[in-house]
């Protein structure tokens, strides 16, 4: 199984959820199952989405999906403090960006 936690927009996937409520479904486990793959499966596009979490990791699209997994979906309008380039390599997640964080 894997745990599905739905965040901002994405809550309208589950009808009647609220916002005030965690917003949880619970899918299939397949293995071998890439995120992206997962993504796809149910029905979204990588540009629908925001910063999302495999069991507490920034999630990329190739990561493989383990059985039990806590999945953390957020919308494109929801992303890290400051993009998360301290999660995503400090600045190499944009081409030709120069950043100064010192």
């Amino acid at each position: 199984m894997i745990e599905t936690h739905l965040y901002g927009k994405l809550r309208s996937i589950v009808q009647g959820s609220k916002p005030n409520e965690d917003t949880i479904v619970i899918y299939e486990y397949k293995e071998n199952e890439t995120f992206n793959a997962f993504i796809e499966r149910l029905g979204l596009k990588p540009s629908d989405l925001g910063d999302c979490f495999i069991n507490g990791i920034l999630a990329k699209y190739t990561d493989i999906i383990p059985n039990g997994a806590r999945i953390g979906l957020f919308p494109f309008n929801m992303v890290l403090l400051c993009g998360g380039q301290h999660l995503k390599g400090h600045g190499f997640t944009r081409l030709n960006f120069d950043i100064n964080y010192y």
